[in-house]
């Protein structure tokens, strides 16, 4: 049985929904799973910033094998290379945002959830615009997969072993980590 192939843009343009509804779900996956420390892994433990952007990462890191299983058209180095682009811009758009507007209000629910729409909406985009562009080199594929693993891996070591800065805290308890 032969998986049946999409377009690349279809692929894209779905793919900002899925990020965006898989990473809503996620913001409660944690407290959904009675503090489970398997789902810490994957999704927020807590309101800290950076676990925040696990509610991209994983998402995007799914929508990412999806797509090699049913889109078409772009080579596996090119593609791997723009999505691994799209989801770094996806999380830096939500680091930048949250700390620019931090310094003026101190919390909102609409502007978070804008910048979250904004941070997939600009993922998806570049991941769409330079994929096709960057030549299907092997090496560039793996140092693109090597990134997508160590930004992963550094999501599992600081849930468990979160160093105490702030960018660690969590925003409504002050806590670390699980």
């Amino acid at each position: 049985m032969s998986v049946r192939k999409t377009s690349f843009p279809s692929c894209e343009v779905v793919g900002f929904s899925f990020v965006f509804i898989v990473g809503t779900l996620l913001h409660m996956a944690y407290d959904w799973s009675g503090d489970d420390a398997i789902v810490g892994i994957f999704a927020p433990v807590n309101e800290s910033i950076r676990e925040l952007l696990k509610m991209v990462f994983t998402p995007g890191l799914i929508l990412l094998f999806l797509e090699l299983l049913f889109c078409s058209e772009i080579p596996t180095a090119s593609f791997l290379s723009g999505k691994a682009v799209g989801i770094y811009v996806m999380c830096v758009t939500i680091l930048g945002g949250l700390y620019s507007y931090s310094l003026v209000i101190h919390y909102g629910l609409i502007l978070d959830v804008l910048l979250m729409v904004i941070a997939i909406a600009l993922g998806q985009l570049v991941s769409f615009k330079i994929s096709p562009r960057i030549a299907a080199d092997s090496t560039a594929g793996i140092i693109s997969l090597v990134m997508l693993v160590l930004l992963g891996a550094s999501f599992v070591v600081f849930t468990f072993l979160p160093p105490h800065w702030e960018f660690f805290r969590d925003s409504i308890t002050g806590a670390f980590g699980i």
